[in-house]
């Protein structure tokens, strides 16, 4: 069922105003009363007091209730609590908003307040709050993987429930860096299944990742592919899977593949935790601008339809995929260019500069 869209006038400039004054989101952890457990394929578990945060499971209490309950850390997407420090909660007030250098700034002043599960929280925040950041500026990448590596020394012996992530985030920096080996090398603990199940497809995304940046298209393709398919992979990881299986399509040029993958998979879907995702949903319409744009072959309506295909994917990376909004922006402004719309081009020009200055789209 093809998605209902309303005309290229009527949504330029809707999407524009956005684009121009910015997204805001609340953060949902100020002023909280009691502590949240967000989970993956179900109901959250809210007002509850977390107790113990591994990689293997997250103790909690209930209000009114003495013993102890626990969930699987394989369900457990993040963890949110009440009565933070100031630095915590501002750090992740910044990082909901995408500002990486007050979310940088805030959890590592966070990093020597509160408990063990907070500063646990923080020391891993900074590290990813850095990993985000070198996504518009390249050097905070080789900060990132220090801060990282900081958190795990401390950590990883007390199996914490952020170690599977910070490994990860470790990979993703080295591999954004260029160096795919030690992005490989880094994911062979989670490799080894030691860490559960979900992180098993995480070290097969994080190398399907890797063979993406190097235009291994079939191999890449391939672990994509498994990825998405295996019951184990958490909403996040199917999500992934699938944005890298149609960014390989597109780097073998089959343009309305691409498109249709992120369509029937990430866009048009039924599943409302796939629809949740809203970096995946914004590098989606990314891809199926750029899609768009190269079938049009120069028809005016295809390439506007182009146009607000980038711009909405701009609005939703706006508050936290610094990647995806840089691309999305340079790609916005060279087809303004190509339109002969010099005013668009420019202002996109300058709101690249602002919002990513340091980042290999701003060209």
């Amino acid at each position: 069922m093809q998605m209902m869209e309303r005309t290229p006038t009527m949504q330029r400039y809707s999407v524009l105003f956005l684009l121009t004054f910015g997204m805001m989101l609340p953060f949902a952890g100020y002023g909280l009363l009691a502590d949240q457990i967000i989970v993956s394929g179900g109901r959250n578990y809210e007002d509850v007091t977390i107790t113990g945060a591994t990689y293997e499971q997250v103790q909690f209490k209930l209000p009114g209730v003495s013993t102890s309950q626990k969930v699987d850390a394989d369900k457990v997407e993040r963890l949110v609590f009440s009565r933070e420090s100031s630095s915590l909660a501002r750090g992740r007030g910044a990082f909901e908003n995408g500002d990486w250098e007050t979310a940088a700034n805030s959890f590592k002043s966070a990093t020597s307040m509160g408990d063990a599960l907070k500063k646990s929280s923080a020391m891993y925040m900074h590290g990813l709050s850095l990993l985000r950041w070198g996504d518009s500026d390249a050097t905070k990448y080789k900060e990132a993987v220090s801060a990282l590596e900081t958190y795990l020394n401390e950590f990883e012996g007390k199996k914490d429930f952020y170690v599977p992530h910070a490994r990860m985030a470790i990979s993703e920096a080295h591999r954004k860096s260029g160096n795919y080996s030690e992005a490989e090398s880094a994911l062979s603990s989670l490799a080894s299944g030691n860490m559960g199940r979900r992180w098993v497809v995480g070290a097969r995304l994080g190398k399907a990742q890797s063979l993406l940046a190097q235009e291994n298209w079939g191999s890449c393709r391939e672990e994509f592919s498994s990825v998405s398919n295996d019951s184990n992979a958490s909403t996040d990881q199917i999500c992934q899977a699938w944005i890298g299986y149609a960014s390989a399509q597109q780097g073998q040029k089959q343009w309305k593949q691409a498109a249709d993958t992120v369509r029937q998979q990430i866009l048009e879907t039924r599943n409302k935790d796939v629809l949740g995702n809203t970096a995946a949903r914004a590098h989606g319409w990314l891809v199926w601008g750029r899609s768009t744009e190269e079938q049009a072959g120069g028809d005016a309506g295809e390439l506007q339809w182009a146009m607000i295909r980038y711009l909405r994917a701009a609005v939703m990376a706006s508050t936290g995929n610094g990647e995806v909004l840089a691309e999305a922006l340079y790609r916005a402004k060279e087809l303004a260019k190509k339109q002969g719309d010099t005013d668009r081009a420019e202002s996109l020009t300058q709101r690249l500069k602002q919002v990513a200055p340091d980042s290999r789209w701003n060209k």
